[in-house]
Order: C-alpha cells, then structure tokens, then sequence
C-alpha cells in the first residue's frame, strides 16, 4: 500500500470510535498494580539482587502481561483482575494473620511516599504501551481515543498525567511571599522544557507529513502544551489559594463554570464538523476550550495529594490506613458522580467536561488507594522494632525489592522516558505499515519496542543520571 493511501487507512482507524465501558477500562489499568504487588513478593522470597536478572523478572511479570492484556488478553480483562485481587488477597491475609500483635508499632515512612512513585510509573508505563499498541490491529478499537464521547483507555492518558502531577504537588508555605516576579519566571521557565517539546512534536509531524487526528487537540495543539499551559496555570493558582482545603472548592467551582459554558454553546462549537478551523482558536479549539477542565482536574488532584500524603517523616499504621480509607471514600464519591454525569452531561476527553475529570479522579484515586494499602502492607510484614527515620527505608537499597526497579527507573527520569517512547513510536510507525502487520508481528515490536525504553531508564536509574535540565 503507498504511503497516502496507508496513511489515509491510519486516520479512518482512528476516528469515529464510540468507546467501551468505564468498568472495561479500569479491567485493564487495575491489573499491573497487582502485578507489581506480586512481583515484589517473588523477588522478596528469593532474594534476587543481581540488577540485570531482578530488571529480566520485573520486565516478564509487569511489562509484558500489560502488553498482553491490551492485546491479545483483552477479552479475559474482568476475569484476569478478578483472579489477581482474589490471589492478591489471599497472600496478604496468609502473610499478615499472625502478625496482628504488631499493628499498634508499625511505621511506615512518610518523607519520601513510595507509594506515589509507583502511581506515577505506572501512568507512564501504561501510556508508552499503549501510544503504539494502538496502531496495531491487535489492540482493540473500543479502546482506543473516543470521537466526541465515551470511555476509552486511550482517553485517560493525558488525565492521569494531570493527575499524577497533581497529587505530588507541594504546597508553598504560608509566610512565604505570594506572587512575585522572580516566582512567575521560575514557573515559565519550568514550563518551558514542555512547551519546546509541544513545538517540535508540531513541526516535525508536519515537515514529515505523519498522520495526525486533529480532533483530539486542534490542529497546532498537543499533550505537550496542555501539561505546560496546565502546570503554569495550576501553579500560579496554587501560590494565590495557598490552603489545601481551600483549593477544592476553587476546583468544583472552576469545573461546574467550565460545564456551564460548555452547555450554554461551546462544546457544540467545539465538537461541529461544520466549524471550520480558519483561525488560530478555531483550529486548536479541542485543546484551548479542554483546559479549564484539565485545570480544575489538576487542583483536585493537589487536593488528593494533600489528603495522602504524610507530612511527618514517621507515621504510624493507623494514620497511614485511615488517610487510605479517606481516599477509598473519595474515590467512591467520584465513581458515583461519574454515572451521575454520564446520565446528564456524558463524557468527553476533548472537552475535559465534568465528567471526564470525575472519571479520573475515580481511576487515580482507587489506583493510588491500592499502592498505599500495598506499601502499608509492606512494612507491616516486614515489621521489626521501631526505627528511626533514616533506618526505615533505604531509597538507593536494591536489595529490598519494594518499589520495582523498573518503577522507579521510569519515575526517576519520566520526561525522558515518556519521550524517548514517543520517538520510537514514530520511529515504528515510519518503519512498518502497522495496521497491516499480523497479531504475532505486532506483539514481537511492541515488546521488543518497551524492552528498549525501559531498559534506557533503568540504565541511567542505576548508573544515578538523571536528565532534568530546569
């Protein structure tokens, strides 16, 4: 097939897709965090160390059954997390029934949650699989990005990346000075790595004609800007709000005027196929008119953050359980208003309407619920006597396998990595005519595709790199 006529196949695959469940959708971004949990174990119980060997077992039993999952293992998603949190379940009640004794004494670190890191990777990981599992026939269309609305798993991605900026937000302290000048050039100039990379991903799709749908952001918009736009936007509301407590309604009241406006005729504007796109705004409408809603997305989720994450450098179980089970609260609330919404406004990722925004916040939260009952299980069972801070957890310690090292190779340097991912998946792309390559075919690059990426990361986590130039 010539390069047009492939090129043309590409879009027509892209578009009109109406989507799955919201239910589908969290079968397969629930399992890996139960992959992680029972790979730590494994590598707990036979004390593997030796770097490449724990990267190999960590690669086979995360990365791969995620690739897998999104592809030829779509179809079994509710049966493979049913069967993982059954057996995820079973091992932690074996393991902590006669432990019971020490619950009053456990402590769990609170200057560097590692909880937090895993949310953060797995954001990462899920959405480099999946950028270039869907351009391949084996990845299912009804998960690939939605039309107008719907639930897709490729909807969440630039959600869970607002969301896990959010969450490890930290809030300037109150005798701090507010707004300065010198404050709002630091807050552009951090800006500005993803900016530059909004810019180039533009002008290098389009000096060599790659195929774009312009539908999900306009036709000079992108991921890159809306995180810049939102991380400049966020931040400087946040230095103005100040109080966590406060910035949740600052929040509801920004998404429920970003709803308003979008009823009173904006989002018929946006989604009109008769809309021409003859003007700066007009062209990048999906992508300008979406941000109040990834802003209001950002500060709930600092608000998240806030709630989760302790300020001690110690807390003890039972603090630690009863933010978890706040945020398990928090998290049900969301998925109710989710189909509250659904009934009323639907859900559009290219309007971040209010019910997008709920639907991310239902996913993050009960993603990062389950990472904090995993770390509280953890030192739970690892539990010995009363430590003190800089004896309860070794970061740099290869040998406690806690957080994985492919996790926390990727958060260590997650720019980098979720950019080397979109470079190669152009590179795949210019390689191979994708859609006409065969299941196995598929599978073999896509694989071989996250072996590179994470192994680039792991090499600069473990030789202490870390490529953050601002």
């Amino acid at each position: 097939m010539d390069a047009a006529e492939y090129r043309a196949l590409h879009e027509r695959q892209m578009e009109n897709n109406n989507g799955t469940t919201a239910l589908n959708v969290f079968m397969h971004v629930a399992p890996p965090v139960f992959s992680v949990f029972h790979t730590v174990q494994l590598l707990a119980v036979t004390g593997v160390s030796h770097i490449p060997l724990r990267f190999l077992l960590e690669y086979l039993l995360i990365v791969l059954p995620f690739v897998l999952l999104v592809t030829v293992l779509h179809p079994l998603a509710l049966n493979i997390t049913v069967t993982l949190s059954v057996l995820s379940a079973i091992s932690a009640i074996h393991q902590m029934r006669h432990r019971l004794h020490l619950t009053p004494f456990v402590q769990v670190p609170g200057r560097s949650p590692q909880f937090l890191t895993c949310v953060r990777a797995l954001v990462n990981l899920v959405t480099a699989v999946c950028i270039l599992a869907v351009d391949f026939h084996c990845f299912p269309r009804e998960l690939a990005k939605t039309e107008t609305f719907g639930y897709g798993l490729m909807d969440i991605g630039v959600g869970l990346y607002v969301f896990s900026n959010g969450i490890v937000y930290r809030v300037r302290p109150a005798d701090e000075k507010r707004l300065t000048t010198a404050r709002i050039r630091n807050v552009l100039t951090g800006a500005t790595p993803l900016l530059m990379l909004g810019f180039a991903r533009f002008f290098v799709t389009n000096e060599i004609d790659y195929q774009r749908h312009v539908s999900e952001y306009g036709v000079h918009w992108n991921f890159f800007i809306t995180l810049a736009f939102v991380k400049v936007i966020g931040t400087l509301v946040m230095d103005l709000v100040r109080d966590p407590e406060r910035v949740k309604f600052v929040a509801i009241t920004l998404l429920c005027c970003h709803e308003m406006m979008l009823h009173l005729g904006v989002s018929r504007y946006v989604l009109s196929v008769d809309t021409q796109r003859d003007g700066f705004f007009s062209a990048n409408r999906e992508g300008i008119v979406s941000l109040p809603g990834y802003l209001a997305l950002f500060l709930a989720s600092v608000y998240i953050g806030w709630i989760v994450r302790p300020s001690e450098e110690i807390v003890l179980a039972k603090k630690f359980l009863r933010r978890a089970l706040k945020l398990i609260i928090v998290s049900g609330v969301c998925w109710k208003m989710l189909y509250v919404c659904e009934d009323m406004f639907g859900i559009s990722r290219r309007l971040a309407n209010m019910g997008y925004c709920f639907w991310i916040l239902a996913i993050g939260g009960t993603v990062t619920a389950l990472c904090m009952l995993f770390e509280l299980f953890v030192y739970f069972v690892r539990f010995e006597e009363p430590k003190s801070p800089d004896q309860i957890i070794k970061s740099d310690d290869f040998s406690i396998p806690y957080v994985p090292l492919i996790l926390q190779s990727i958060n260590a340097n997650g720019l980098f990595f979720f950019l080397i991912a979109n470079v190669l998946t152009g590179l795949v792309n210019m390689l191979f005519q994708t859609f006409l390559l065969g299941t196995a075919g598929g599978l073999v690059i896509i694989a071989y595709y996250m072996f590179m990426v994470c192994v680039t990361v792991a090499f600069l986590h473990v030789n202490n790199v870390k490529l953050k130039i601002w």
